[in-house]
């Protein structure tokens, strides 16, 4: 049984790997809440583990996009420099906020963030 949830768990990452490169999307979308719901972990866990896990996926993304001349260092590095310093100050908020009041802001700002992707994908779509 044991062999066959790490099975699950390996897939999923998988996924998350395709998605996160095939998207630009640090895979936090799809990891956190397959994390909660799935596995059962508590939401600061979940997120915590997430960030962890966007490291090497996300190295392995800018390689491959880079290779392809679609990396802009300079944008890159300046809203990296604004992220890091806000994740100081957004880790501290998540580590005092109840894991239930994070998983209701995670769950707006994902349906806020796929309201406005839908919205912009039809447009374009109709501008085509």
């Amino acid at each position: 049984m044991m062999a066959l949830a790490g099975l699950g768990i390996l897939v999923v990452g998988f996924v998350t790997g395709i998605m996160s490169a095939l998207l630009g999307v640090g895979g936090g979308i799809v990891m956190v809440p397959f994390m909660v719901l799935a596995l059962g972990l508590g939401q600061q866990l979940a997120e915590g583990t997430s960030l962890l896990v966007i490291i090497p996926t996300a190295v392995v993304g800018v390689l491959a996009h880079r290779r392809s001349g679609y990396v802009s260092v300079a944008t890159g590095l300046m809203v990296g420099g604004g992220g890091v310093a806000g994740s100081f100050l957004g880790a501290r908020l998540a580590l005092v906020t109840s894991g239930n009041v994070l998983q209701k802001v995670f769950g707006i700002m994902l349906a806020i963030a796929g309201v406005r992707l839908l919205r912009a994908g039809l447009t374009a779509r109709r501008a085509e």
